[in-house]
């Protein structure tokens, strides 16, 4: 066994473990954190071994090629694995510092690994099914940590995000047998070599149209995206935290790795209408974020804003514009994650994250606002910040592609979301509110303020270590549009002698 499997293994003999340990304590946490701390060191290593240009495939019963359920681990999945095992162990250092294990919700912890088992089998699943499957299982589990703790009258903010993807779950079995009718085979590996020939033919491109549609919509794509905003804000901010950072980015990550692995590259009938939704994306998402009033509304909001960045950056769809997309994932997911996290410590103090509520927090917790501060300018794209790289990636590729009106729409929504966290800014933290009340608890607000702490040191890395980190978003990249190399490494692994 390579590894492959274990970064699925972990997190699932976890969510038993903490499912079958019902009672709520303080090593019940320890064995979480622990073993997601042994995620985060397993998927470090996964980079480590992949971050050449190779994969490890990992077949799973033995079966023909045709049949062949594969494990399939490179450069992309694995930076894919860090950011989620990481983004993890700071939504549940978060938590833990929050309340009393005594007070935790038993099924919390297990819903999380459950979820993230989902997420991490999305990341190296070579098979369409599973890939179906593994979107299940964390939809499953978000279903029931939307609705877990929130209070009666929230609940029904969750029934857009449960309708809507239950929609995109029974579009995309359907597309599943689309595919096996079509190719004889789910594998990806054998759907990417016979796909050449069908690039042309009415079926496969009804079938492409199907699932880049429900990866997309997962994504949060203009114009199917008003269950995000509505949703997210009802969660508790660490898993707040976690959606915000992780499911999106797998509908992301899919349409990636079907446009560069899966499907040929000549395909800009598919690749013009996706840059041209993206661009929607950022635009409507942004200004959805200008009319909120709330912090968690106003993140939620620019969720998919940048959304509509990563997804502009894979339908250019060039060697350029591809590392980008994965660069501004790195640099998004530790953004917008850490936001969350620092809203939640800011609503904590003031008891309430209505901006009309809030005030008096430059005064009464300096730190905190240069945290903000330097994740907000991040997400806007102020130099020389992770941000900033993203964009200034993003809008070149746009330029040589001649892609002139989108490029615009890409700066644009940068200075509009500059314009909606400077409205945070003044409402919470600059603004003299007399109104405002603070509720001082400077211990909790050590501990919560240092998880955020840690995750913008790590966004500030990349923002100044932006050369290392491009340079490995560029293999990833690379690695994923290597449709040929893909297909030859599975297959050998597939035909390989037992050993």
């Amino acid at each position: 066994m390579n590894g492959t499997i274990l970064p699925i293994l972990l997190p699932l003999l976890t969510a038993v473990i903490t499912l079958l340990w019902s009672r709520p304590g303080a090593a019940r946490r320890a064995v979480t954190g622990f073993s997601t701390l042994l995620q985060l060191g397993v998927a470090l290593w996964l980079v480590c071994l992949t971050g050449n240009g190779a994969r490890l495939v990992l077949p799973l019963g033995g079966w023909a090629t045709e049949f062949g359920i594969v494990l399939v681990t490179d450069l992309l999945s694995a930076i894919m694995l860090t950011l989620s095992a990481l983004t993890t162990l700071a939504i549940l250092l978060y938590g833990f510092a929050q309340e009393p294990a005594r007070d935790e919700h038993p099924l919390r912890l297990p819903l999380v690994e459950f979820m993230v088992t989902g997420i991490h089998l999305s990341f190296i699943t070579g098979d369409l099914f599973n890939l179906f499957v593994a979107f299940e299982i964390m939809l499953i589990a978000s279903y029931a940590l939307l609705t877990l703790e929130s209070r009666g009258a929230e609940i029904r903010h969750a029934f857009p995000y449960l309708t809507i993807n239950l929609v995109a779950g029974a579009l995309f079995f359907c597309a599943a047998g689309l595919a096996y009718g079509l190719f004889g085979t789910l594998n990806l590996a054998a759907i990417a070599a016979q796909a050449d020939a069908l690039g042309d033919d009415a079926r496969f491109r009804g079938l492409a149209v199907l699932l880049l549609g429900v990866f997309a919509l997962k994504a949060g794509v203009f114009p199917l995206y008003f269950w995000l905003p509505r949703s997210y804000p009802i969660l508790p901010v660490p898993l707040a935290a976690l959606f915000s950072g992780m499911l999106t980015k797998v509908g992301v990550y899919a349409l990636l790795r079907f446009l560069g692995t899966v499907f040929p590259p000549g395909m800009d009938w598919l690749h013009q209408p996706l840059a041209w939704l993206a661009g929607a994306t950022m635009l409507f998402g942004v200004f959805g974020a200008i009319s909120r009033t709330s912090i968690r509304g106003i993140l939620s909001y620019h969720i998919l804003s940048q959304i509509g960045y990563m997804v502009l950056a894979i339908a250019l769809f060039t060697p350029l514009s591809l590392a980008a997309a994965v660069f501004y994932i790195i640099h998004h997911i530790i953004v917008k994650s850490s936001l969350f996290l620092i809203g939640g410590v800011a609503g904590s103090l003031n008891g309430s994250d209505e901006l009309e509520r809030m005030g008096n927090l430059w005064k009464n917790a300096p730190f905190l606002g240069i945290l903000f501060l330097f994740q907000a300018f991040s997400l806007a794209g102020v130099p020389p910040l992770s941000g900033f790289w993203g964009k200034l990636l993003i809008v070149i590729a746009a330029f040589g592609k001649g892609e002139f009106v989108l490029a615009g729409a890409a700066l644009a929504a940068g200075l509009l979301t500059l314009l909606s966290m400077l409205k945070i800014w003044d409402g919470a933290f600059w603004k003299e509110n007399p109104r405002a009340a603070f509720h001082p608890q400077p211990r909790l607000t050590r501990r919560l303020v240092a998880v955020a702490a840690v995750m913008t040191l790590i966004s500030l890395g990349i923002g100044l270590g932006a050369e290392p980190v491009y340079r490995l978003s560029r293999v990833a990249a690379e690695t994923a549009a290597d449709r040929a190399g893909y297909i030859h490494d599975v297959r050998s692994a597939l035909t390989a002698p037992a050993p």
